[in-house]
């Protein structure tokens, strides 16, 4: 069976529909959690992006400099890898780093919820 690859289009759609942002939100929340990490979500579908976005970015940069191990065991967690972050850096190196990581763990945590959706609309 092959699996269904989710370019930035396809991003750029979920990110419209309100029950993938809705389960998004529960999926960063969850993954976060899981290292006693808090994120909030107040629900508001349309500005999801900036909300989250900020309360992970200091997540973020706090494992950066603090917590390395913590933050790669984060990574690993949500799937992230290190050769994605390298390329994704290639590509904007005007980003800062932690922003850059925050960004790709969104598009991450939103091709899961994208991956769990086709399944259920096939019938998988």
């Amino acid at each position: 069976m092959n699996l269904p690859s989710f370019s930035e289009d396809d991003l750029r759609k979920a990110s419209k529909r309100e029950d993938l942002i809705r389960e998004t939100a529960q999926q960063i929340i969850k993954d976060f959690t899981e290292f006693d990490l808090a994120i909030s979500f107040s629900g508001n579908i349309h500005d999801f992006y900036q909300e989250l976005f900020v309360q992970m970015q200091q997540h973020v940069a706090y494992l950066l400099t603090e917590k390395t191990e913590k933050f790669l065991n984060l990574l690993y967690r949500i799937d992230v890898d290190i050769s994605d972050i390298e390329s994704y850096q290639i590509q904007v190196p005007e980003v800062p780093f932690d922003s850059l990581v925050t960004e790709l763990i969104i598009h991450r945590e939103l091709r899961k919820v994208l991956m769990r959706d086709f399944f259920r609309r096939s019938g998988r």
